[in-house]
């Protein structure tokens, strides 16, 4: 058995957990609560903040839609009732089949580790609300850009080899270019970026369709093969 140690560097939005079936539910949650108007204005404060900060922060887009709105639009019980909703949102309910017995498998291949980019106070809460943290016993790394953070993921993980698993192509193609035969990149096909062009030249190590399709592989899948010598 190959003895080279493996950490797996796994993405949280749309890679364990529908994200966009979370924004759904917030949508809808929001046109009940205050309208179509209210509710049109918070995606736009959404990505507003996003350009701003690089990293969606829905705590500051809250706050931001309580400071311009009036009470008579919105009173303080109505915004402190969905401000609550979002804090508490049932977020185990919404990850991908299989995603918790997936990292469970993983675990026994190599070292598991969250690595996520988002705001670190929400983020952190729907990591730990979706028992995603305890099923890598709290190996969390939160960022606002990951690949531009990879001195301090490889030196609080050191391994052998690392496996980048994410959603989002151009973040792979990024660890490529930066570790190169040191990482396994493995795309998966899930949420808005399944269907769009891969970045030009790259193509992942790993594509699956679902994040599921990974319990099946072995450690060796995922380890580099040296090419032999002609």
């Amino acid at each position: 058995m190959d003895k080279r140690a493996l950490v797996f560097w796994i993405d949280v939005d749309n890679t364990l957990l529908d994200n966009d079936k979370v924004k759904k539910s917030f949508d809808e949650v929001l046109r009940v609560n205050v309208g179509e108007k209210l509710t049109r204005r918070f995606w736009e404060l959404y990505e507003e903040i996003r350009a701003e900060k690089s990293v969606i922060d829905i705590p500051l887009t809250l706050e931001r839609l309580r400071a311009e709105t009036p009470q008579s639009e919105m009173d303080d019980y109505t915004y402190q009732h969905i401000h609550s909703i979002f804090e508490h949102y049932p977020y185990r309910e919404t990850l991908y089949t299989h995603a918790l017995d997936t990292l469970h498998h993983l675990s026994t291949l190599g070292t598991t580790v969250i690595v996520s980019d988002g705001d670190p106070v929400f983020q952190a809460e729907k990591i730990v609300n979706s028992t995603i943290a305890d099923a890598v016993e709290g190996r969390v790394l939160l960022y606002v850009h990951k690949q531009e953070n990879l001195q301090d993921m490889i030196q609080q993980y050191p391994a052998d080899h690392y496996v980048m698993i994410d959603d989002k192509p151009t973040i792979l193609d990024d660890m490529h270019h930066l570790l190169g035969s040191q990482v396994t990149t493995v795309f998966v096909k899930q949420g808005k970026y399944a269907s769009q062009p891969l970045p030009a030249g790259f193509t992942p190590d790993i594509s699956v369709e679902h994040i599921g399709d990974l319990l099946t592989f072995s450690k060796e899948q995922f380890l580099p093969h040296p090419t032999p010598h002609k």
